[in-house]
């Protein structure tokens, strides 16, 4: 039950550092494809 619960804080803590560094790290080529698609598509 323990580990269960260090699992779920520790991807929700990923998930936190992940959306604060996204900006900071160079995107990939195939991010920004998939961002040029939607908006030809929206």
């Amino acid at each position: 039950m323990k580990n269960s619960v260090l699992l779920v804080f520790s991807l929700i803590g990923l998930g936190i550092a992940g959306y604060f560094l996204l900006p900071l790290t160079p995107i990939p080529d195939y991010v920004n494809a998939v961002i040029d698609r939607a908006d030809k598509l929206f």
